[in-house]
């Protein structure tokens, strides 16, 4: 049931391909330190919004704002915290920094957007 639920994601994702894999090269580069402090920083906000989301995958078994969408509480087999309106695990999500928060895909307005990394000098970083 689990490879089920994983599979489900796959038409969602791969039209956003590139932005999970960016949002996938900069969760590495966080994890090895190796991103401008303006990137680090934007993407621990994003993480510490996401923490305390009622949509977040772990706040969702209890949240009552999902019981009042959904007039259930959110259930999954899935091991990861995800977002449970896009399904991307949220540390991916959060580290990509082309992506508008997942609430967006519920017609909810987005907790965090997009992120201007055009103002940035840093060669080494690659969007």
């Amino acid at each position: 049931m689990k490879l089920i639920e994983y599979l489900k994601l796959v038409p969602k994702g791969l039209p956003n391909i590139v932005e999970i894999v960016r949002g996938l090269i900069n969760n590495v580069e966080l994890k090895y330190d190796r991103l401008p402090e303006d990137i680090k920083d934007e993407i621990i906000r994003r993480r510490v919004i996401c923490l305390s989301c009622p949509y977040n995958s772990i706040n969702a078994k209890t949240s009552e704002e999902y019981f009042s969408l959904y007039r259930e509480h959110y259930a999954t087999e899935r091991e990861d915290e995800h977002c449970i309106f896009c399904g991307c695990p949220i540390e991916v999500r959060t580290a990509s920094l082309d992506c508008n928060c997942g609430a967006e895909e519920a017609d909810l307005p987005p907790k965090w957007e997009k992120y201007d990394v055009k103002h940035i000098d840093n060669e080494e970083y690659i969007p």
